[in-house]
């Protein structure tokens, strides 16, 4: 029996190379996809959690009953295996038994000139 191979050719070395191309296009594209889903969690994380630091700091200041400044306050806090730093400061409002409270969370020790991460207002009365 004879058989004839130029109707089972294989692939050519262009269609090999073309199919090459095509998987790694779709290969950098999956990874550039997955690296800013990476991304986009840390940033959520660093969101929610410096969200709980400036909920601790109000907390502290509802339960031990103080009564803020109305100048900036400066501090630090460890929390999440991560050293916070924050600022604080009270506002006065038209009633003298409410004061405004103003929370700014950052990541980095310039408190003064970086951008906040997290901030949060309440109000706390006397």
């Amino acid at each position: 029996m004879i058989r004839d191979f130029r109707k089972n050719r294989g692939m050519t070395l262009l269609e090999v190379l073309v199919a090459l191309a095509v998987f790694a296009l779709a290969g950098g594209a999956i990874i550039t996809t997955v690296t800013n889903s990476m991304n986009g969690i840390t940033g959520l994380q660093e969101s929610y959690f410096s969200q709980m630091v400036a909920d601790n700091v109000i907390a502290e200041f509802k339960l031990t009953r103080r009564w803020p400044n109305n100048s900036w306050v400066t501090s630090k806090t460890e929390f999440a295996g991560k050293t916070w730093y924050y600022r604080y400061r009270g506002q006065s409002t038209q009633d003298v038994n409410f004061k405004a409270l103003e929370v700014e969370v950052f990541t980095d020790s310039h408190v003064n000139t970086s951008t906040p991460v997290a901030i949060l207002k309440t109000y706390l009365h006397r």
